[in-house]
């Protein structure tokens, strides 16, 4: 499973009040910074409630070409073939997924969800787009606003904007 996102330099994925008008100052036009190659490799995204509804307010589409899951602690129901709430065992889902795909599984976060995934060692890549931009406050990525010690640095891009997309494995995947 790999979490893709973007984050601030001091680690927050969302201002104050779960604003994201940070991610605005690196929209370069024709500059998708991987992502619609990331899309291509993988079918099954996973994204905690919140994230979704936050995504879907903003009048973004939802990944409607793969298998979505959102993580949810409220019973709800999808008239969309591929798409599922999900209130049952996620490490169980996590592992019949991975067997059943073909492809990568996207975490597209939030900061629960990534926690809960990380704590269990169910996230095996880390790809950040840092934002060069300080927000001071709002919601942290990781506890301690820093990379977890099971991962390790593995690659860096730089890009005109600023923008700097580290990649980072689970220690035991190398």
């Amino acid at each position: 499973m790999i979490l893709y996102i973007a984050i601030s330099e001091d680690g927050f994925i969302a201002g104050a009040g779960e604003n994201l008008d940070f991610l605005n100052m690196v929209q370069v036009e024709g500059e998708d910074y991987g992502y619609a190659q990331f899309l291509n490799s993988i079918d099954v995204v996973l994204v905690g409630r919140k994230t979704y509804e936050k995504v879907i307010s903003m009048g973004y589409p939802y990944h409607d070409d793969k298998k979505v899951f959102v993580i949810t602690k409220s019973q709800k129901t999808s008239n969309k073939e591929n798409f599922h709430y999900y209130t049952g065992n996620l490490v169980e889902l996590i592992r019949e997924l991975k067997t059943a795909t073909q492809k990568n599984i996207y975490c597209d976060g939030g900061a629960e969800l990534v926690t809960y995934l990380i704590k269990r060692n169910l996230i095996d890549q880390i790809i950040l787009s840092v934002i060069p931009l300080k927000l001071k406050r709002g919601t942290l990525l990781f506890k301690q606003d820093e990379i977890p010690q099971s991962f390790k640095w593995v690659n860096s891009v730089e890009f005109k904007s600023g923008l700097i997309q580290k990649t980072f494995l689970r220690k035991e995947e190398q």
